[in-house]
């Protein structure tokens, strides 16, 4: 059978919420600092900013410094914020000039069933 977007009841995005017998897990600071240490490596960073809510840890930001520009990873939550959206839990680099503009950037990792997975 095949799902369409016209057929909502066929669809299932997401992890299982508690009504279908699940509960979303997220990772716990530690968990997201480890990720962040093996992309950073060797390197220093300085934390740009840190939020939480009643579920803990939603958004953090860290920037390595660089000669010809810096490095920003940026992990979110799944959710909403006056921050920002993400729509799943998630940490993505981005890259700037010399002048601070970002000339790219890319997800490096996303949290699912527990467990991040690398993205390419």
């Amino acid at each position: 059978m095949t799902r369409s977007m016209w057929y909502p009841d066929l669809m299932h995005e997401g992890p299982p919420t508690e009504e279908e017998g699940g509960k979303e897990s997220y990772p716990g600071r530690e968990e997201v600092l480890k990720m962040f240490l093996e992309f950073v490596g060797e390197s220093e960073y300085e934390e740009v900013r840190q939020c939480e809510d009643e579920e803990g840890l939603y958004l953090w930001d860290i920037v390595v410094e660089g000669e010809d520009g810096n490095t920003e990873y940026s992990y979110m939550r799944q959710g909403h914020y006056a921050e920002g959206e993400a729509s799943e839990t998630a940490i993505h680099v981005t890259y700037t000039d010399g002048e601070g503009i970002p000339v790219g950037g890319h997800s490096v990792a996303k949290y699912r069933n527990g467990e991040w997975m690398l993205t390419p």
